[in-house]
């Protein structure tokens, strides 16, 4: 199994690089890129957030049983 902590770097550093992106190419930078792709950005960044929280609730939960 994947090292916990590894997995919400990883989470977080793919929030991250979305965040980084919308702010390059969002709806309020010089050069935006098109409202479909900002939407999938907003929504992978949405998702990567929901499955964080998720899986550290399950480690709390895993930690709790131990």
């Amino acid at each position: 199994m994947t090292d916990p902590a590894e997995m919400i770097a990883w989470l977080d550093r793919r929030i991250a690089s979305a965040k980084t992106w919308l702010e390059d190419h969002g709806r309020g930078s010089k050069k935006p890129r098109p409202e479909m792709e900002i939407e999938t950005k907003e929504y992978d960044i949405a998702r990567f957030e929901e499955i964080r929280v998720a899986y550290c609730r399950a480690l709390e939960n895993r930690r709790a049983s131990a």
